[in-house]
């Protein structure tokens, strides 16, 4: 948003100098983007408020923080021209109030199309815009001072329906409607766009863009201007989907309000009657109500959330030159209307923050936290699964993430059936089958992981996986571990030869201290593993995991021939 500096100061009565006031306005207000001889540029990016994307909101905003006077005196309901006259009414139909929950339409005869005075072309160039012709500069200008998007249509370019009555309609597009707008591209619609149209055609993109079929040229002599508030969910939906974003659009995307609609639609009648034109015809429809929000705010919270002791009356002085209205209950306590402007104010702490940028961010004081500052966390088994990963990679072996199920082909091959089941854990709502128990080890899913590479043609394969394993104890507490599970192919007879040099290299890199204890396999790991090519990981008396061949009865039942070597050790308890 460009701030013309010469305009501004035709609103405002100010009492400082403009470079004083581009060093205040990001202390107080909101950052500028450049500052000239002629303009202050506004950074809206990513900011809420609406009121600023007009001259007189601005206006609003530079008299609060630099106690200076305004100039102009809105307009009342009674004042308007258009109230003032029983004037016939034009022939409108609105499909869906919800999108265009207020939809004005004005007719004004006479006008004549020329270039606009140097006035006009001055402050529209140090806003930003290019003069056009007086006709459609009126509405820039308008939207510029008061943040209302206006558009005219060439009247005599609008279609009469069966009784030969000219007859503007806002519809929903058909599926795959075509309009050319003005700037000369065909745009295609979906069912869910809003248009502006005659019983023939589309005129125009609601909110968005006019339609080329009926733009202002030099023959124009009447036109139908047009003044509404649009939703600006769907408005925003379609900007989107074309890829055309207008300075209208950005403002109907911000909000609206009607006090703002009519005094743009009166002053823009006021205009186009000095350039000769003679208003002739309105149809207003309103099905919106305009609501202004009102908030609690407390003296203590304020001065809780800013940390400085502002006294009552500051706090109120401060609400009341923005604009607020203040019912006090009691002591430290109002009741804060917003005046109409400001759209963004919903909650106590958007109050709040008003009050500190009125009193200085800049003078709040810097405070140490009260307390004590909080323990470090332990990060020692982050710090070791990060280690592992690192290592293993080094050692040429690959990462791989499995399911923390165990599928039904490994529950059978490990066998698992019958009571066996209740040992596992079981998911309440399993999403299928293949997700009911949690594994309790990490190294058959990476026996599966072979089983898939070995049918792909891969036959040295060195995989490792950190990830939790579960279990149930006999009051059916659960309890969750972190594990590390490695599992070599490599075509010889021996794999757990291959996978002990490796186990050894990653013990002395990372001193973990892990020994080794010669063991036959017995009960339940008889079954699954080779009888001799087995060892016991073991640290300071503890069993930490395993280290062995996998017997060649489970590795046939998962198609494979190969011999294959596993490591688990459960890491939690390295720590």
């Amino acid at each position: 948003m460009k701030v013309s500096i010469n305009w501004l100061k035709e609103l405002v009565d100010l009492n400082i100098s403009a470079e004083e006031l581009v060093k205040l306005l990001p202390l107080r207000t909101i950052g500028t983007k450049e500052a000239t001889e002629d303009f202050i540029e506004l950074d809206m990016k990513g900011y809420n408020r609406a009121d600023l994307l007009s001259l007189r909101g601005v206006a609003l905003e530079v008299t609060a923080i630099t106690d200076s006077a305004v100039k102009f005196i809105e307009t009342k309901d009674n004042e308007y021209i258009f109230s003032q006259q029983n004037l016939p009414k034009l022939n409108v139909e609105v499909k869906d109030p919800k999108l265009a929950p207020v939809y004005c339409l004005v007719k004004i005869e006479n006008l004549k199309v020329e270039d606009s005075n140097k006035d006009w072309v001055k402050k529209l160039s140090d806003s930003g815009f290019r003069s056009i012709n007086n006709i459609a500069d009126v509405t820039n200008l308008v939207m510029l001072e008061y943040g209302q998007p206006l558009h005219a249509f060439d009247s005599g370019l609008i279609d009469a329906d069966a009784s030969d009555n000219k007859k503007i309609i806002v519809r929903t597009a058909k599926a795959q409607e075509q309009i050319i707008t003005l700037d000369n591209k065909t745009r295609t619609l979906n069912s869910d766009d809003l248009l502006i149209t005659d019983p023939k055609k589309a005129v125009g993109i609601a909110g968005v863009m006019g339609g080329k079929n009926s733009e202002i040229s030099d023959n124009t002599q009447a036109i139908f201007l047009e003044a509404a508030i649009f939703d600006p969910a769907a408005l925003r939906k379609t900007s989107t989907k074309l890829g055309l974003t207008s300075e209208a659009s950005k403002r109907f995307y911000h909000g609206l309000t009607k006090i703002r609609l009519f005094q743009a639609l009166n002053q823009a009648i006021k205009m186009y009657q000095n350039l000769g034109g003679k208003l002739t015809a309105i149809t207003i429809i309103d099905h919106f109500e305009q609501v202004q929000k009102r908030v609690l705010l407390t003296q203590q919270k304020v001065n809780s959330l800013i940390g400085v002791d502002i006294p009552e009356d500051k706090i109120a002085d401060y609400l009341i030159r923005l604009g607020f209205t203040l019912d006090q209950f009691e002591k430290g306590v109002w009741g804060v209307t917003a005046p109409y402007w400001r759209l963004d104010i919903q909650i106590e702490e958007d109050l709040i923050e008003e009050v500190a940028r009125m009193y200085g961010y800049e003078k709040i004081p810097a405070k140490s936290l009260p307390g004590e500052a909080p323990k470090s966390i332990d990060q020692s088994q982050f710090n070791l699964t990060y280690n592992l990963k690192n290592t293993l990679v080094e050692l040429g072996l690959t990462e791989v993430n499995t399911y923390p199920y165990y599928s039904t082909k490994t529950l059978e091959t490990l066998g698992f059936s019958g009571k066996n089941l209740n040992n596992l854990v079981k998911v309440t709502n399993p999403i299928s089958a293949e997700t009911q128990y949690l594994r309790q080890n990490l190294w058959p899913n990476l026996i599966e992981i072979i089983s898939k590479n070995l049918k792909q043609g891969f036959l040295d394969l060195a995989i490792f996986e950190l990830g939790k394993i579960y279990f149930i104890d006999e009051k059916q507490q659960i309890f969750e571990n972190y594990s590390l599970a490695i599992a070599l192919l490599n075509g010889g007879n021996n794999p757990t030869k291959e996978l002990f040099a490796i186990f050894n290299k990653l013990n002395q890199k990372l001193s973990l201290n892990i020994k080794v204890e010669a063991k036959k396999a017995t009960g339940a790991d008889l079954g699954l593993f080779h009888p001799s090519r087995f060892v016991q990981l073991i640290s300071d008396d503890k069993l930490l995991g395993k280290l062995a061949e996998v017997h060649q009865r489970l590795t046939d039942k998962f198609g494979i021939s190969n011999r294959i070597a596993v490591l688990e050790v459960g890491i939690n308890l390295l720590n």
